[in-house]
């Protein structure tokens, strides 16, 4: 059994074919490029992971696949990562910050090494990260983590509460970040998106064996290209395989938040087929640009023997 790590309503119509919001906030958040090339998939996205939902390795995999990619408990270093890949790749500056991290039941966007009480830990408010991602030119925040659409809620979206009582709140050991008095969040031009059900999100740990052998050597070649070790594991959320499939089951919302505390969780066989799906896409992404070339045959040679000498010729069929 493969391993799990627990964790408005407009139409915009494109000539004559009606668009849900969802398909447009992602057509303007993850651009589909049906010419990317694989280490060109994740162009101006960053995918922030909490180190106790990933895997050894795992940022690599996202590198290898044109992401940025930061794997940290201290929500300082990833704000300070942000800001210096878009100062050095202006070609490639982050737009779109999708999150891998706890929500710690709605009360907090939480990185840590472990539950350990004492473990490496850092907290964020959601006005908080649009107050420091805005100057760096991010202009959308995707939450994948359990019961995001609470994190919105107006009480705790600039400053969060941490006496708030729940267990799973555990020590700030490298702090909290809330927005500064002042912020105004109707006036910030990052559109925050969640999952419109707010839920228990998974995410699962899979090996790169499982991709075929041609993804495999495309990994390998962009890895390379970045002086980095090649992938060998990765985590993916449901959510970010939603994204990346485009699947017609992924409903996202702005702006709206909840109150009441969700237990909901998607079956097992929800993510394996989404994993599968997954895998099958980006196999699919690297046979395009790196199918094995087929070899032409040989043209036999003849011999052709007249008047005083010999001349060789070759035979075409």
């Amino acid at each position: 059994m493969r391993r799990v790590l627990l964790l408005a309503s407009l139409f915009v119509a494109l000539g004559s074919q009606a668009i849900t919001p969802t398909e447009y906030l992602l057509a303007k958040a993850w651009p589909f490029d049906a010419a990317a090339k694989v280490n060109d998939i994740g162009r101006g996205v960053a995918v922030v992971f909490s180190p106790d939902l990933s895997v050894p390795g795992n940022c690599r995999f996202y590198q290898s696949l044109g992401f940025a990619c930061y794997e940290e408990t201290d929500w300082d270093v990833v704000l300070g990562g942000i800001r210096t890949y878009n100062i050095l790749y202006p070609e490639r500056a982050i737009r779109t910050v999708v999150l891998e991290t706890h929500g710690t039941n709605g009360n907090g966007l939480k990185l840590q090494e472990s539950y350990e009480p004492e473990a490496d830990r850092s907290y964020i408010s959601v006005g908080a990260l649009q107050e420091r991602l805005e100057p760096d030119g991010v202009r959308y925040i995707i939450i994948s983590a359990c019961n995001s659409r609470r994190l919105l809620r107006p009480a705790i979206y600039n400053k969060l509460d941490p006496f708030n009582g729940d267990k799973l709140f555990l020590p700030a050991t490298l702090g909290i970040i809330n927005a500064s008095p002042s912020f105004d969040p109707s006036r910030s031009r990052i559109v925050v998106a969640t999952p419109s059900a707010s839920h228990i999100e998974s995410t699962l740990a899979a090996s790169v064996r499982e991709l075929s052998p041609t993804a495999r050597r495309a990994l390998t070649v962009s890895a390379r290209a970045l002086s980095i070790e090649p992938p060998r594991d990765f985590a993916v959320s449901e959510l970010f395989m939603q994204m990346m499939l485009r699947s017609s089951s992924l409903q996202l919302v702005t702006g709206e938040s909840v109150d009441d505390l969700s237990r909901d969780m998607a079956p097992e066989a929800t993510g394996e087929a989404l994993l599968r799906a997954f895998i099958k896409r980006i196999n699919q992404l690297a046979w395009r640009d790196f199918a094995p070339k087929k070899k032409q045959a040989k043209a036999p040679v003849v011999a052709r023997h007249g008047g005083g000498g010999g001349r060789v010729a070759a035979a075409s069929h």
